[in-house]
């Protein structure tokens, strides 16, 4: 294998997926973009093997901490190895991520089990080169009735490649529905957000849900397809209104109701601009017993989280504005470069400035599924709250 020479802490080095390239010291000069390398520190010593980009910042991401080519076999095996440890803890579950990226040892990759379908995603130099093993590793595993790759991320314009969307393998229905926790959803993986569903709220639709018993009336905001919605009105909730820009993604909330049984006059949608639609029910002197606010990142990297910041601080306060008094609000944001202090932070200035108290129920993150690797922060990007306001 060919070689690279870095610097910089072993220890860090030894844990944490991703060598930067201000810390590559010496390559083999026969090395390109892409191949996988043996990795090793100026000093002495193996680290692992990785792939290499010389255009990004990421100049070595590693997939193994055994000397080993990256091929279809080494592919298949992680792959392998991912989904067993998602069976083994989601066993009644039929559609989950199989894998997480550098979580799972396979730099740049994701991968969606949708029912008897998959959805994978390349953001990464290094598999967009091994796009046909990750196919047919793919096949060989799970025996797919459809295969879709939806390649269109931000991370993937830093690693300089295009934007990919396009059905692999053969004909997913528009709306395949899938089961998560007991309900039914319908899931258009071909047009649908990210690969089309978020699995990564499962967990946390549940804890959320338990403090709507039998609430009065609901706010789900950026509702996308219902998720929260439809646990919010399994615990009783009377009425939710659910908010979404996207008119494809109300109209298949609605359809979730009538899969699952709901009574449609249960829920009021609305297609708009959340910002827009809480400042108008503050005018039509509107309140929620419980408010989720589950918005899409509003930061990619570090020069967007001022405006963020921003933003969110502006989501709490008109969320407090609206929220009955001893009411429930559940926050998130999914952008990495956004920590759970800077979350908290927003919240606090909002309940400041309204002179609000709350207590903190419950700290939220990611499920079994979306594995954050411990000395690698980056795969920390789900965070959340559950507050209740606090009558003195």
């Amino acid at each position: 294998m060919k070689k690279v020479w870095v610097k910089g802490s072993v220890g860090w080095h030894k844990i944490h997926p991703w060598i930067y390239r201000k810390n590559v010291k010496r390559i083999d000069p026969d090395l390109e973009g892409g191949e996988y390398c043996a990795v090793y520190h100026e000093k002495g010593g193996f680290i692992g093997s990785a792939i290499y980009n010389p255009k990004t910042n990421i100049a070595l991401r590693f997939y193994s901490r055994k000397e080993e080519p990256l091929e279809y076999q080494t592919i298949k095996l992680s792959i392998e190895r991912a989904l067993f440890y998602r069976k083994r803890y989601l066993p009644d579950e039929d559609s989950f991520r199989v894998v997480f990226g550098e979580s799972d040892s396979l730099p740049g990759l994701v991968i969606d089990k949708y029912n008897k379908g998959i959805v994978f995603q390349i953001h990464s130099l290094g598999f967009e080169r091994r796009r046909g093993d990750v196919i047919d590793a793919i096949t060989d595993l799970f025996d797919p009735e459809f295969i879709v790759e939806k390649s269109n991320s931000h991370a993937r314009r830093e690693e300089g490649l295009e934007r990919r969307n396009e059905v692999v393998f053969g004909d997913p229905p528009e709306e395949l529905v899938i089961t998560q926790s007991g309900f039914k959803y319908i899931v258009d993986v071909k047009e649908g957000q990210k690969t089309g569903f978020y699995f990564d709220q499962r967990d946390n639709r549940k804890k959320v849900a338990q403090y709507a018993q039998n609430a009065e009336k609901a706010l789900d905001l950026f509702s996308y397809t219902g998720g929260f919605t439809l646990h919010l009105l399994n615990r009783g909730v009377k009425k939710v209104y659910a908010v979404d820009q996207s008119e494809r993604a109300l109209e298949l909330l609605i359809k979730n109701l009538e899969l699952n049984g709901f009574d449609r006059e249960r829920v009021i949608t609305f297609e708009k601009d959340v910002f827009d639609f809480l400042d108008e029910m503050i005018l039509a002197n509107e309140s929620f017993d419980l408010i989720v606010i589950d918005p899409p990142a509003f930061a990619k990297g570090k020069k967007g989280v001022e405006g963020a910041l921003k933003g969110y601080t502006i989501l709490h306060d008109r969320a407090i504005r609206l929220l009955k008094k001893g009411g429930i609000i559940a926050t998130f944001t999914c952008s990495q470069v956004i920590s759970e202090e800077d979350l908290m932070l927003t919240l606090t200035k909002a309940s400041q400035k309204l002179e609000r108290h709350f207590y903190i129920m419950e700290r939220l993150g990611q499920p079994v599924d979306h594995p954050i690797l411990l000395g690698f922060p980056q795969s920390h990007y789900l965070k959340g709250f559950i507050v209740r306001e606090v009558i003195f």
